[in-house]
């Protein structure tokens, strides 16, 4: 009886970190490609390892978003298409219909969409960050119909 409980709990800690994977790449795959603007806002971090992390002019929240809610409470961003770039629409707490949207979370004055940060070896990191600054970049994401959105790709602005 003991080890068919240990097999148990071995099997659904293993099927935990595969759905874990799964949602993360989930929009990967499946979602739509867009491109928005991104800066550069820190390099690294030593704490987490190599990456760049991305700040994006629609995650600083209108004062009017600020104060009213609690950290961590959901917002909706929608996004529409200018050019061929998505850049912001509005803000709202009710998921928006027949539009893309990007989910995330409010802490502080920002609004945290799970894109901050994108990870690569650390000559690469170094290199991206000093092409953005020069240059500018786009972020392509790709995200899905509940707004959840990874990041495919940092493409350099020519």
């Amino acid at each position: 009886m003991r080890v068919k409980i240990l097999i148990s709990a071995i099997i659904f800690q293993i099927l935990s970190l595969i759905a874990m994977l799964a949602y993360a790449y989930v929009p990967i795959y499946f979602g739509k490609e867009i491109k928005v603007d991104v800066t550069l806002y820190d390099p690294r971090d030593l704490l987490r390892g190599n990456y760049v992390s991305l700040n994006y002019d629609f995650s600083a929240l209108p004062i009017k978003y600020r104060d009213l809610q609690k950290p961590g409470t959901k917002i909706y961003l929608a996004l529409k298409d200018i050019n061929g770039t998505y850049v912001k629409d509005e803000y709202s707490f009710v998921k928006p219909k027949n539009q893309i949207f990007l989910t995330g979370r409010i802490y502080g004055n920002r609004a945290k969409f799970g894109i901050e940060a994108f990870f690569m070896p650390i000559d690469k990191a170094l290199q991206i960050e000093r092409d953005i600054r020069q240059k500018g970049a786009w972020a392509i994401l790709s995200v899905m119909d509940n707004g959840s959105a990874r990041i495919k790709e940092i493409v350099l602005k020519e």
